[in-house]
């Protein structure tokens, strides 16, 4: 399926953002056509809007919307910890009922419409085949971790001294408040994201992930790899908020007229940090510094020398060097003619 995605008609049909954000886009990526050739057949699209504009974003919100809401995705992990102390709260009236989901803002949206150009750029520089599964729940053994799940960005199939190897793929297309001058790829992994990263692992029993980041100027690749300890640690921290916090609130919520949760449920009410959020902060910088920065680019140019080899990256570093050092050949040429007639 070839879907048409427009930065101006995506946000003004969802009335998500103002007129000053959508030209903030419209400045940042003026190509006209830009197209989508990713089969989304297991996202769906959403379309509508006026004049008979179609538009789709890349996370089939809508879709699973109904199926994130019973349960703690990956995407939240960090904030149900709480690395965003009001966040925790926010998560917490979310998933009693008591509030609408977050809908996302600008960063989130930023990220969902560049998603699909970032995996085009992942699969060209490393050559990976990537699949897209819908909503995991957790395969674990024990019956009542069914309120855990994650939407990958995809599964990597790798082939590693001939033999397969799977992996996960979480991209991330930072936005920098829109501020195109300083849009470069991250060269350190931010620590919120680590949570997600080693749930991702978990939830769909990998054992390493591929961390793209990509932006307007360049892109990074990160090798970051699955740690049990940090994941049971991190689930203690999961499960008190979900069974101590969501569930009796849920409840409580459901059946009876609460008009204000955070007076009337405070004994139910999340403290705005885990008692382990320190431990766990420790832990992920820990997993920041030990992931591998495989690659970084700026323009098509590596920074450095890669951990891996990128031929198609390296094929387009020479072709640039060609071209420019044919034309100041051709600049040398034109400006010593005299000298050769």
């Amino acid at each position: 399926m070839l879907v048409r995605a427009s930065a101006t008609t995506s946000f003004i049909c969802r009335g998500f953002f103002s007129e000053g954000f959508v030209s903030c886009l419209a400045l940042v990526d003026q190509r006209p056509n830009h197209s989508i050739k990713r089969n989304l057949h297991h996202f769906g699209s959403a379309s509508g809007g006026t004049n008979g504009d179609n538009f789709s974003i890349p996370h089939p919100f809508k879709k699973w919307q109904e199926l994130r809401r019973n349960k703690l995705t990956a995407s939240t992990f960090a904030g149900a910890i709480g690395f965003w102390p009001r966040r925790r709260i926010q998560l917490w009236l979310e998933k009693i009922g008591a509030t609408e989901p977050f809908a996302g803002n600008m960063a989130t949206s930023w990220n969902n419409i560049k998603e699909e150009e970032a995996l085009e750029r992942y699969k060209l520089i490393t050559g990976n085949t990537v699949l897209f599964p819908e909503l995991q729940v957790y395969a674990n053994q024990n019956a009542e971790d069914d309120w855990l799940g994650c939407s990958p960005d995809g599964v990597v199939d790798h082939v590693v001294y001939g033999l397969p190897s799977r992996g996960v793929l979480e991209i991330k297309c930072p936005f920098f408040d829109g501020d195109k001058r300083i849009m470069y790829p991250w060269s350190r992994i931010p620590l919120y994201c680590i949570p997600q990263a080693q749930g991702l692992m978990e939830i769909l029993d990998k054992d390493w992930m591929d961390f793209y980041c990509w932006t307007i100027n360049g892109s990074s690749l990160f090798r970051l790899y699955r740690d049990r300890d940090y994941w049971e640690k991190m689930k203690i921290a999961l499960s008190d908020f979900w069974w101590d916090h969501v569930i009796p609130a849920r409840e409580l919520y459901k059946n009876s007229p609460v008009k204000n949760p955070l007076v009337e449920m405070r004994s139910l009410t999340p403290a705005r940090r885990h008692e382990l959020w320190p431990s766990i902060v420790l832990a992920s910088k820990y997993m920041v510094n030990e992931s591998e920065l495989k690659m970084r680019e700026i323009h098509g140019k590596l920074l450095g020398e890669a951990s891996w080899n990128f031929p198609q990256l390296k094929c387009d570093q020479m072709q640039t060097e060609e071209f420019k050092f044919g034309e100041t050949r051709k600049c040398w040429s034109r400006r010593n003619q005299d000298v050769w007639v």
